[in-house]
């Protein structure tokens, strides 16, 4: 082999580990932030928060949180105050209706009386906004009406429908 071809080899050479440590190092740095987002919190003080942690914990299944949602919050507050007494019982009908409608991700009560899912076993980002949407109705010293057209207009947004009576 002739000087000039091993110098054209070794500058190829040395060509192709200069462009194999730049991958590498464009690969390395792609893996230094995974996951970390920069917050700051109520004192003002800058911390890292793990995103995928949080994402992957984030929707995990709490049964006892779901209970006092769904209990001690959304039936709690709406037993105590939605107006009492057979007159007002299909108004009433109708809030739970759409309450549960929204909570079950669409499914209404059929005609045989059937809803085919379990409102209580719905997800737990549902049921705290159900629970938002009861306590800023009982803040904002709502009507019957209020709350109905709220919880109604939100199944119709979120692609529901709207309930068979109307």
């Amino acid at each position: 082999m002739s000087d000039k071809k091993k110098k054209q080899e070794k500058e190829s050479e040395k060509l192709s580990e200069q462009q194999e440590m730049e991958r590498m190092m464009l690969i390395s740095k792609a893996d230094d932030v995974v996951g970390e987002q920069l917050s700051i919190d109520i004192d003002g003080s800058i911390q890292t928060e793990d995103e995928l942690k949080k994402f992957a914990l984030g929707d995990i299944d709490d049964p006892e949180r779901k209970y006092d949602v769904y209990y001690k919050g959304i039936g709690k507050l709406l037993k105590k105050h939605l107006p009492e007494g057979k007159e007002y019982k299909k108004a009433r009908d109708y809030i739970f209706e759409e309450k549960n409608t929204y909570l079950t991700r669409g499914h209404r009560i059929d005609e045989r009386g059937i809803r085919g899912a379990d409102s209580r076993m719905g997800f737990i980002e549902d049921a705290e906004k159900i629970l938002e949407i009861v306590t800023t109705w009982i803040i904002n010293k709502g009507s019957m009406v209020d709350l109905y057209t709220t919880l109604r207009d939100l199944n119709v947004h979120m692609g529901y429908g709207k309930p068979d009576h109307e």
